[in-house]
């Protein structure tokens, strides 16, 4: 049977993954503020059907959270891993040009996987603040501060680590482009998923839930 779920999350993270890719190809200053605006208009869009993680460190960090459980996040990041390698593949064709994620040429790796993990980390941590806390519940800002805090990662620390925060994207433009710098893609990936985990540590450390309530009504939980 065909799940909507796991369809929305193949959508909205192929159509990050081609943003990301003709974005990057074309060398504008512009390209992350591109890659913000399809990540907002994604997450808004799915947010009703799947949650709209798009990214296998956001789906780690709702199991971590209690919003999901493993059985139901196995689809998901599977969904979103094709969704990646899709867009990366369509991104590349259409561009001419299969980018990857590559480490700043004056960066050192220690420097680009702390990137990794502490970005991430800030949108998992925002991710499950706004989107999956019932006393914030059926907000609508909730897509804006996903977006914003992808914006100011990949202008922050893009020149450093290359700027994926998500492994669909690090793994989906290796696949993509031919297995292209896919070592360095599976470290950033590792890093990603780190980076997911410690945000459901510190959400959790930071909210006080009565039992019961996790998982219940919220906006990016399945």
């Amino acid at each position: 049977m065909i799940n909507p779920k796991t369809i929305t999350e193949t959508i909205g993270t192929a159509l990050l993954v081609f943003t990301i890719q003709v974005a990057v190809a074309s060398g504008s200053d512009l390209a992350p503020l591109a890659i913000a605006a399809i990540l907002i208009s994604a997450v808004f869009a799915g947010g009703p059907v799947s949650g709209a993680h798009y990214n296998p460190a956001v789906s780690l960090a709702i199991v971590l959270r209690g919003g999901m459980t493993v059985a139901e996040m196995i689809p998901y990041m599977i969904a979103q891993v094709v969704g990646g390698t899709l867009g990366g593949f369509l991104g590349g064709t259409v561009s001419g040009s299969f980018a990857t994620v590559t480490m700043g040429a004056n960066a050192t790796l220690v420097q680009a996987l702390l990137a990794e993990v502490f970005v991430t980390f800030a949108l998992c941590f925002v991710v499950l603040s706004v989107a999956t806390n019932p006393k914030v519940d059926g907000n609508h800002y909730y897509g804006l501060a996903i977006g914003l805090v992808v914006l100011s990662g990949a202008i922050g620390v893009g020149g450093i680590s290359g700027g994926a925060f998500n492994p669909a994207v690090a793994l989906g433009l290796s696949f993509a482009g031919a297995l292209s710098n896919l070592p360095y893609g599976v470290m950033v990936s590792s890093t990603n998923l780190v980076g997911g985990a410690i945000a459901a540590v510190c959400y959790l450390a930071c909210n006080t839930e009565p039992s019961g309530t996790s998982g219940e009504t919220t906006s990016l939980i399945a």
